[in-house]
């Protein structure tokens, strides 16, 4: 069994002729949600007052809970022919298998939109663990499954924090202009938001922290990101309720210059391979035992079914951070500076080819930052 990373474009123009799509593994990241820390955490910080959010923090907002459907829908039209046909309007549902992380109300709610949207509405809820308690699928390390050892990880980690970034870097430039628009003098101020300041690492409670100026510039980053996509007044250019097209315009070249805080924050954490691996091995070993059509035990103790053609894991962006990782995968889009941004789904495509060998396909689907920000329909 093979594998190759692919674009996404359609299915007819990936596999070779007379290559028969047999099986299909989703693991998607959860709709746009608020911020995780209260916005009074995010002004101490940043030393900036930020847009209200419409839901508490770390939950879906019903702006992302459209965008996600819309993604469903478009992936439920994608892989349409893979599903079999029958004489009942839900013949196709018994293909379909969704599972949520349950640690938190996002991906549990994820799954039930995607459930719905796969199945054209004839499954609203996806299977899970208890609500609220740590998956192993998605975090091993967080369910006791797996634990990290400090002698291993600190080393790679303290040599990736010491390779100083060039004032040229992406990452510079990101810092630089966050505190361009936040604090210009914050550096030189004794508490003032300072983005280039140094990190320092620390080990608690069995896992590596880093704090210092590349996470701020990293969580302020994202946090823009999510405001922009939500349809929030710019918390930086503007506190008008429909942002004018200028504003709109500044906004995404800001965000273009400050995402790489966060690409480079997620390489040297949640990709680093001492980290990804103890956290992402469970998840990795049932992707590779479905796509080898092995029987494949779900944490609850219930096998996944065998009629399962189209299989999707509902998880965040570490999910993704971790699996590209453990499966050597990267990836970037021109229209979102956010590779993992809410609703990316990575997809394992099983391929039968015609000499009866298989070979697995990676492909990433994506919204635009003005399809989240405008709740627009998925296009080929």
């Amino acid at each position: 069994m093979a594998g190759h990373a692919e674009p996404t474009h359609p299915a007819s123009g990936l596999a070779p002729s007379g290559a028969v799509l047999e099986k299909v593994l989703l693991v998607s990241r959860h709709g746009i949600r608020s911020p995780t820390k209260p916005l009074a955490s995010l002004e101490k910080k940043t030393g900036r007052t930020w847009s209200g959010w419409p839901v508490p923090p770390g939950e879906l907002t019903d702006h992302g809970r459209a965008n996600l459907a819309l993604m469903g829908q478009f992936l439920q039209s994608w892989y349409a022919p893979l599903l079999p046909q029958g004489s009942t309007p839900c013949a196709s549902a018994t293909a379909v298998f969704v599972w949520a992380d349950s640690a938190d109300n996002r991906t549990r709610q994820s799954g039930n939109i995607l459930s719905h949207a796969l199945t054209q509405g004839c499954t609203s809820t996806a299977q899970s663990l208890p609500a609220g308690q740590h998956d192993p699928l998605f975090n091993a390390l967080a369910a006791g499954q797996a634990h990290l050892d400090p002698q291993r990880v600190m080393p790679p980690l303290t040599l990736a924090f010491q390779q100083d970034s060039v004032p040229s870097s992406p990452e510079a430039q990101a810092a630089s202009a966050l505190q361009a628009v936040f604090a210009p003098n914050g550096c030189q101020q004794r508490k003032g938001p300072c983005f280039s300041a140094p990190t320092t690492l620390s080990w608690k409670k069995g896992l590596p922290r880093g704090e210092g100026g590349l996470n701020l510039s990293a969580s302020t980053a994202e946090n823009l990101l999510l405001e922009y996509e939500q349809g929030l007044p710019s918390t930086v250019f503007g506190s008008s309720q429909t942002a004018t097209d200028n504003t709109a315009a500044r906004t995404r070249q800001l965000l273009a210059a400050v995402l790489p805080a966060h690409a480079l924050q997620s390489d040297r954490l949640r990709r680093l391979p001492a980290l990804a691996v103890p956290r992402g091995h469970v998840l990795a070993e049932i992707l590779l035992a479905s796509l080898a059509e092995e029987p494949v035990s779900l944490p609850d103790g219930s096998a996944l079914p065998a009629s399962a053609r189209l299989i999707l894991f509902a998880g965040h962006d570490t999910t993704l951070d971790m699996l590209a990782t453990l499966f050597g995968l990267d990836w970037s889009f021109p229209d979102q500076p956010d590779r993992t941004a809410p609703d990316t789904t990575l997809a394992f495509e099983l391929w039968r080819l015609p000499d009866g060998q298989k070979d697995v396909r990676f492909r990433v689907f994506h919204q635009s930052l003005e399809q989240l920000r405008q709740a627009q329909p998925l296009s080929v």
